[in-house]
């Protein structure tokens, strides 16, 4: 079990650049998918992913250290700090029943393609680590029940799964991905929840009547509507809440504006060699299950390339600290993921409103309360889950989590329910 977690742990160490082609080669050699159209595959893949990285990356060294201004400047004070998405699954990977939980779920998605009750390949084996990361909750959580653990984990893959399966449609038509889906479990799960809050805005007078689809915008503003000078705006804006200078307010402005521009080109390099890959594992699937039509389960990062999901990201980057201050119960001050997350969790509420930036924005400000929360409640669990791993508890703090645990709500559900059980046996 150990030479297994060492060995994805190593994988992992080497970033999506590398690991996703490493990834993508082995399962092209399982499926036996000609070598010509893997290789071209693998490498563009991880040149994609190079690419989307290099990027955001880049967006968040530029902006980054005006969010922090922002902090400073309304003084925003909480005693929970955010150590990023890094930490959180590098203690995952570490927990002790990690091996056996890639073990566990691979054995669910075999069974339950040969079954025929999921039509999703989970191929971004990296991304099982969020099935862990609740296995390990529940595992604390119910003073460290084995049998909890396992079984909350192996359920938040079959939910996962399923949710996966049932957004496929969206997935194809409005990310316009075909043939795959996300069954990531910090992002899917939020889905239902976009999906409602969209309901819910149909029947609301005045907000039912608000269209703000980057194409409408671009139509009634021209220019002034293209992601790329509506990322300028946002990114002036987000520099003088900063009470940054003339000239840090423009670098950050150029920035998001490259944002918006560089991500979805990034994107399409990387689906270049997806795509081709997803293809064959799906033609040669349906040759041996001729009666069943897989879809190939990968990472939700995909979905920041959409122009709409990155403009609502980037805009609910200051809601979020205002949420901080203002929520009530909240005590997670959320900076290292914040740009990330928020681009994130607002994949779904603009899938759903078919690019309504306004609707997004409403929908994600609600579910980022919602993981605020999520997260200071997760805190005691995650600060033990992170010394478990070797996390090193920074001078001062005695609680650390992250959004990125936040985004696990069906994993905070199971959790719960285990709690509730355990204290009843």
């Amino acid at each position: 079990m150990n030479v297994v977690v060492d060995g994805l742990n190593w994988i992992a160490q080497l970033g999506p650049m590398v690991m996703m082609p490493i990834i993508i080669f082995i399962l092209g050699l399982i499926f036996r998918i000609k070598m010509n159209i893997l290789l071209k595959s693998a490498l563009t893949i991880g040149v994609g992913f190079a690419g989307v990285n290099i990027v955001i990356n880049w967006f968040v060294a530029q902006v980054g250290p005006s969010v922090q201004s922002m902090v400073t400047n309304w003084g925003i004070q909480t005693s929970i700090m955010d150590v990023g998405w890094p930490a959180r699954a590098a203690a995952t990977w570490a927990f002790p029943l990690a091996a056996v939980m890639v073990f566990i779920v691979l054995g669910i998605n075999v069974l339950m393609l040969v079954t025929k009750t999921t039509n999703t390949v989970m191929v971004d084996f990296w991304s099982y680590n969020h099935y862990i990361f609740v296995a390990a909750l529940v595992y604390y959580a119910t003073g460290k029940n084995v049998a909890f653990a396992l079984v909350a984990g192996g359920v938040d893959a079959i939910i996962s799964f399923k949710l996966a399966d049932w957004t496929t449609p969206l997935v194809e038509d409005y990310f316009e991905l075909e043939g795959v889906n996300f069954p990531t479990a910090n992002s899917v799960g939020w889905a239902p929840i976009a999906w409602l809050l969209n309901k819910v805005w149909d029947v609301i007078p005045g907000i039912n009547k608000i269209d703000a689809r980057p194409e409408k915008i671009q139509s009634r503003f021209g220019f002034v509507g293209e992601p790329l000078f509506m990322g300028f705006i946002i990114g002036l804006i987000i520099g003088i809440l900063a009470g940054e200078d003339v000239g840090q307010i423009l670098i950050v402005g150029m920035s998001t504006a490259a944002t918006m521009l560089l991500t979805p080109k990034m994107m399409q390099i990387l689906m270049e060699g997806l795509l081709p890959f997803a293809n064959s594992v799906k033609e040669l699937l349906n040759k041996k299950f001729p009666n069943n039509n897989f879809t190939m389960g990968v990472d939700a990062a995909l979905t920041v390339a959409n122009s709409s999901a990155i403009a609502t990201g980037i805009i609910m980057v200051p809601i979020t600290l205002i949420l901080a201050a203002v929520l009530p119960g909240n005590k997670l001050l959320p900076i290292s993921d914040i740009a990330y997350q928020a681009m994130w969790l607002s994949a779904w509420p603009v899938a759903f409103s078919k690019g309504n930036i306004f609707r997004g924005i409403l929908s994600t400000t609600v579910i980022t309360a919602c993981v605020l929360l999520i997260a200071t409640n997760l805190a005691d669990i995650h600060t033990q889950l992170a010394i478990s791993g070797g996390f090193q508890m920074p001078e001062g703090m005695t609680a650390i989590s992250t959004e990125d645990a936040g985004g696990h709500i069906i994993g905070f559900i199971l959790m719960k329910i285990s709690e509730f059980l355990s204290n009843l046996f």
